[in-house]
């Protein structure tokens, strides 16, 4: 028993000077009124302070903005009193005035009676991923606004292409070969498959650039306006739509209209030659979210191919099958803007269902 207890004893010193030692991360503890108490060498390398710069001041001089920075600690220790721990993710000051976007845990530190003593402190840094992060945002942001800018420029061109095409079939059509009249056919597919894909582009990138309100609407309503817009192919192909009763949900108009409607246009496309195409749309709830699933009786495809099927130009039928590839690209942005994410399970010759999540919160 007594090398146990030296053992022990040994340890926590051992312990302590570990903590101490440790670089990568800032340690210390705060009495009761916000001031500093210990130091590790952390806050030396993360924060720029010695340990006798360092103890017995006010922790509020690594919050900002400098005027809000007593308030914030102040906020901070009363939510680790309440909760027991509390985490951020901010901006923090340090001594030389430069700043580092750090994870800091602050927890609060009772004695045996159950007494509040203090609170713990850890930060480390994440300025480096923060600066990453913001560098992939703006690439984003300049490749869809090249996207958005590069899709308009083209169709200028494509338009004066297909028309004076037609206007060479309408205007000389009796006196072009066979062959002619083939390549102008050829030349007029291409610009309309080609008008097609700019306009699927466009619509990707206005749904990364395009602000649009969220409202609180029906998912009801929202499946039968896309249900509308579809009509003439829903006829032509003989296929039945149908749906459950779907809850309201805080959303986006008209991004959820064409994500329903992009979904819905998937099940006829690629639809089995075999039997009548329909498509069943159902929404369950899980924790936070709903579930809205879409399940279609069309083709199907290999479950290994589902991970990638939502890559823009990802394809995995032939021409046969018209579609630029575009459409469940849009369908996960949209999905992901509203803080969802969206997959599908299928089974070759019996069909997929695509299920996608939305936030049940309806304060927005």
């Amino acid at each position: 028993m007594e090398n146990n207890h030296s053992v022990q004893n040994d340890a926590e010193p051992l312990c302590s000077m570990q903590v101490r030692q440790l670089k990568d991360y800032a340690i210390f503890f705060i009495g009761v009124d916000g001031r500093i108490v210990t130091w590790n060498k952390g806050v030396e390398h993360l924060l720029g302070y010695t340990e006798e710069e360092w103890v017995g001041r006010d922790t509020a001089v690594i919050f900002i903005p400098a005027d809000e920075a007593v308030a914030l600690r102040e906020s901070e220790m009363e939510l680790a009193r309440q909760k027991g721990s509390v985490s951020d993710i901010r901006w923090h000051r340090r001594k030389d005035g430069s700043e580092l976007f750090a994870n800091g845990v602050m927890s609060a530190v009772y004695d045996a009676t159950g007494t509040l003593i203090g609170f713990t402190k850890i930060i480390s840094d994440e300025t480096s991923r923060k600066q990453l992060e913001d560098s992939l945002v703006e690439s984003n942001s300049a490749l869809e606004q090249f996207a958005y800018a590069a899709s308009h420029d083209l169709q200028e061109p494509l338009r004066t292409i297909g028309s004076h095409a037609e206007l060479i079939i309408r205007r000389h059509g009796n006196e072009l070969s066979e062959e002619g009249t083939q390549s102008l056919s050829f030349i007029t597919r291409a610009v309309a498959r080609m008008k097609a894909l700019i306009e699927n582009l466009l619509n990707y990138a206005r749904v990364g650039t395009e602000k649009e309100p969220l409202v609180c609407l029906s998912l009801d309503q929202d499946v039968e306006t896309a249900i509308g817009q579809l009509a003439a192919a829903l006829e032509e192909a003989d296929a039945a739509v149908t749906h459950d009763p779907l809850p309201a949900v805080v959303a986006a108009h008209s991004q959820i209209v064409r994500l329903f409607q992009n979904l819905i246009s998937n099940a006829i496309k690629y639809r089995s030659p075999n039997r009548k195409p329909t498509a069943h749309i159902s929404a369950r709830p899980e924790g936070k979210y709903w579930i809205i699933s879409v399940q279609d009786n069309g083709i199907g495809f290999a479950q290994e191919y589902a991970s990638s099927l939502f890559t823009p130009f990802k394809r995995l039928h032939g021409r046969e099958y018209s579609g630029s590839g575009v459409g469940l690209a849009i369908c996960r942005r949209i999905v992901e803007n509203h803080g969802g994410r969206i997959w599908v399970e299928s089974t070759v010759g019996e069909g997929s269902t695509f299920h996608f999540t939305l936030p049940r919160d309806l304060q927005g």
